[in-house]
């Protein structure tokens, strides 16, 4: 419980770890109790600019399903007698959906380089492009999508760590890790461009709108304007809280397609929302017993002319080849 002033008092159903977030699932509903001595005329919505009248009510009702999952900031100004209060408070929003599980079971494999250390996965225009990483062996490679052989490789700069990539237009995008840099290659794999960037550098995918998201290993998704600084941000949250460790992204019929760093779980989240709609597990498809050097998954790229997923991992022997059944085509 929670008192603002004015005998406005908050009752939240439960809390979080943290006592000053208030946690709420979508059958929740955060009750503000209104005193009976003072009467109040009106509340404000600071952030929508909605005025409410209660009408002397006894109680004043915030129901859950008005918020979106992740943290919301929530403000009103209560006013009774010319005189207000203004309340504060930051709603732990959990997502409505159980994730439906998907495990793969039915795939095909390409061949892949032991020693690519995978940042990124992208399929354009009938070829596959990946980025591997480490400092001094970071590089941009044009891969055969039928067999896996490396058709280019092309060394990038020995300062940098390269992360993911994407593409925006013909050109390509490439993101560094720590470097506070982005670079762009035309269709040559020429570069023709560096620029600032003030974050570090996860995964990297283009949406629909050709409008460049971005990760940085938290439960946080980044969409960037073209000068590749931040233009908004949205929250990923399954039914049990946020998803940390976003990393390499790729965006597939409408959703955005994560792994989780340090697992072979792939969420697929509605961009609208932040709300995780399937996981996808992929741990019966690499035998690390057998293959010593296989990293972490890291690797996503989509072809939707054949409708095939590629995945693949930091010094993974294979291209997991992969062909959805739950799309609508």
């Amino acid at each position: 419980m929670m008192t603002f002033g004015c005998g406005v008092y908050l009752d939240f159903p439960s809390e979080g770890n943290n006592p000053q977030w208030k946690l709420l699932t979508y059958i929740d509903t955060a009750v503000y109790h209104l005193p009976k001595y003072a009467p109040i005329d009106s509340v404000v919505n600071l952030k929508v600019k909605t005025v409410y009248y209660p009408q002397s009510a006894k109680y004043f009702y915030l129901p859950a399903s008005e918020l979106q999952p992740g943290i919301n900031e929530v403000s009103y100004i209560f006013y009774s007698n010319g005189k207000k209060r203004r309340s504060f408070e930051h709603f732990y929003m959990v997502s409505d959906i159980e994730p439906r599980q998907i495990t793969i079971d039915d795939y095909y494999l390409l061949e892949h380089d032991e020693d690519a250390f995978t940042q990124g996965l992208l399929w354009k225009d009938g070829y596959l492009y990946e980025t591997t990483g480490l400092i001094g062996e970071s590089s941009l490679r044009m891969l055969n999508p039928e067999n896996g052989d490396i058709i280019r490789n092309q060394p990038l700069d020995k300062q940098i760590f390269a992360e993911g990539i994407s593409k925006r237009g013909d050109e390509f995008i490439i993101l560094t890790w720590k470097d506070g840099l982005v670079y762009k290659f035309d269709a040559e794999l020429e570069q023709i461009g560096v620029f600032p960037y003030k974050h570090e550098g996860w995964g990297l995918t283009t949406t629909d709108d050709n409008v460049l998201l971005t990760s940085d290993g938290t439960y946080n998704l980044y969409y960037l304007d073209e000068n590749f600084n931040v233009d908004s941000t949205f929250q990923v949250y399954n039914n049990r809280g946020p998803v940390q460790y976003l990393n390499e992204l790729e965006y597939i019929e409408g959703n955005v397609w994560a792994n989780v760093l340090g697992s072979d779980i792939v969420q697929v989240i509605e961009p609208t929302s932040g709300k995780v709609l399937m996981e996808i597990d992929l741990s019966g498809c690499i035998d690390r017993h057998r293959y010593k050097k296989a990293g972490v998954l890291n690797g996503i790229a989509y072809n939707p002319h054949d409708n095939l997923v590629y995945f693949t991992g930091k010094n993974w022997p294979y291209i997991v080849v992969w062909r959805p059944l739950f799309f609508d085509k």
